[in-house]
């Protein structure tokens, strides 16, 4: 089992989760770590078979500990919970200990394009984080999510409201939008560790979907029977409510697939299913979601 062990960060969010839940399946040896080991999301993973462990990102010398006898590891940081700072110092904290115990395998979950200069503080100091990994000559693999499809459903980003109600008002109905499940993204985590000769040094955007808001809404009302429900709020108000870097991000992003255009979009899909060949389209997704089928 020492060669399938695997240490995972943010083992109780949803990449994280996901990535757990899909390598325990495989039969890895998985190392969970969490904030918050006590929580029903952390004793499911224990019931499935994960080993929980309690870590601060944030504290090198548990850190440390959590490192110990592991050679691969998922990286991944939330930047809602622990600031566009936080969450830098946390990614090149792990990088830092995983340099220092000689990790084989990094697997690093960025995000928007990978181009310098967005505005985005979410996506350049991911950037930051990269450019220390290779610094450091990390053997690391870059997974790179498109919007997720949970967006449209989780209650944590902002009740839907935000994709359903203001996003709309800047980006409109008719933008083709990449978008990605989160189950996917577990699939890519553990397909990158699963061949690591194929990934280590690779940067690979994920994709499942390319559909507009009104497709998807039209998709939602057919599996549902209704429209999905959505808070037409004020913009200046979502700010006040949510800060200003979804709006931003959303304003890059409308002038991002305008420069990228269908091809641009597709070609991304493409290399996205050389990492996960059957990922799930939005209507697929929904079903699967309705059904229960995500554990």
């Amino acid at each position: 089992m020492q060669n399938k062990s695997v240490l995972i960060f943010g083992a109780t969010g949803n990449i994280g989760g996901a990535a757990t839940r899909e390598l325990l399946k495989r039969n890895w040896q998985v190392r969970a770590v969490t904030r918050t080991p006590n929580s029903e999301k952390a004793h499911i993973l224990a019931e499935l078979g994960a080993e929980v462990v309690q870590a601060d990102m944030e504290d090198r010398n548990i850190l440390e500990k959590v490192f110990d006898g592991m050679k691969r590891v998922l990286s991944v940081q939330n930047w809602t919970t622990s600031g566009v700072e936080g969450e830098m110092r946390q990614g090149k904290l792990v990088a830092d200990v995983a340099h220092s115990v000689g990790v084989r395998h990094l697997v690093y979950v960025s995000a928007g394009n990978g181009d310098r200069g967005t505005g985005i503080p979410h996506f350049e100091n991911k950037i930051e984080v990269e450019d220390y990994m290779r610094e450091l000559r990390l053997p690391f693999t870059i997974i790179r999510p498109t919007p997720f499809m949970e967006l449209m459903t989780e209650k944590e980003f902002y009740p839907a409201m935000a994709t359903w109600g203001v996003e709309p008002k800047i980006v409109g109905w008719d933008l083709p939008i990449p978008w990605v499940s989160v189950y996917d993204l577990g699939q890519a985590v553990a397909n990158a560790f699963d061949d690591p000769e194929k990934w280590i040094g690779k940067d690979v955007p994920m994709c499942g979907d390319i559909k507009t808001l009104g497709e998807n809404q039209a998709i939602f009302t057919a599996i549902d029977g209704r429209k999905p429900s959505r808070i037409p709020l004020p913009i200046r108000l979502f700010e006040k409510m949510a800060g200003d870097e979804f709006v931003a991000m959303w304003k890059w992003m409308d002038e991002w697939i305008g420069q990228e255009g269908t091809p641009g979009l597709q070609q991304i899909m493409e290399q996205s299913h050389e990492m996960v060949p059957e990922m799930l389209d939005m209507e697929s997704w929904l079903r699967k979601k309705r059904n229960g089928g995500f554990g």
